[in-house]
């Protein structure tokens, strides 16, 4: 087993659990690697006081979490630093009615990273046709993460130089169709999106979640773990532009 968390935030996480425990006995039992989102600026702070080769960054301003208080000037001196592995989570998100802040704060970023040739990693829910006509315009590796939107949309995102991560949210019997199309057009990783928010009660080790999804994903699609794991590891070399 040699799974890689394509979408978690463990700084976040770390404000009420202790990740570098959690990360060393994840380790041990077959994830080796995480890609952490900060959203907030005590995020960064965490990251630089809490240096590991397993974990890679990125950062963005998140279109509707009410928490995140990083702004523009902070991702291109973030970027300089040479701290970030990609440049995200951003996007459009229908739960935020304030439509035209999120373009504009997409627009700005989508220029950074496209300037610093930096991939994104892309919160999208909701209004896929509009920001596709954004998407579009750039030529950006993007990473569409925890994608739980229609088949015609996730059809149209499949256009651009794309992966989706599989979570937890495409598993039920409604998106079985969902999860089924992403498998087959084989351009998948896998992400628990951990947050200390979404940890359950009584959860030893919420980074263990992983290997219950990919178990799960297995289960359902008859696909070798083989398989599942060299599809991950492709694609995350092509997102990230380089293997990990």
């Amino acid at each position: 087993m040699s799974l890689v968390d394509a979408h978690c935030h463990l700084a976040n996480l770390a404000e009420t659990m202790p990740v570098p425990e959690f990360i060393k006995e994840a380790q041990a039992k077959g994830i080796r690697a995480f890609i952490s989102s900060m959203l907030k600026r005590r995020d960064i702070d965490w990251h630089r006081e809490n240096p590991d080769p397993c974990i890679l960054i990125q950062a963005g301003i998140h279109p509707s979490f009410d928490e995140s208080d990083l702004i523009q000037e902070d991702i291109p001196l973030l970027e300089k630093t040479g701290l970030l592995s990609a440049l995200g989570e951003i996007g459009l998100d229908r739960n935020n009615k304030d439509l035209d802040w999120q373009k504009a704060q997409l627009v700005t970023q989508l220029n950074l990273a496209r300037d610093v040739k930096l991939p994104v990693c892309l919160h999208i829910v909701g209004h896929q046709n509009l920001i596709y006509t954004y998407l579009k315009h750039y030529n950006i590796r993007y990473l569409i993460h925890g994608y739980a939107g229609s088949l015609e949309g996730f059809e149209l995102l499949c256009r651009l130089d794309s992966c989706f991560t599989i979570s937890s949210r495409i598993l039920r019997e409604d998106k079985r169709k969902l999860l089924e199309s992403i498998i087959a057009s084989g351009r998948y990783l896998f992400e628990t999106d951990i947050t200390r928010y979404y940890v359950h009660e009584g959860e030893a080790n919420p980074l263990l979640r992983l290997l219950d999804l990919f178990e799960k994903v297995k289960a359902l699609t008859g696909i070798s773990e083989k398989e599942l794991l060299m599809n991950q590891d492709e694609n995350l070399e092509h997102f990230l532009g380089r293997a990990l």
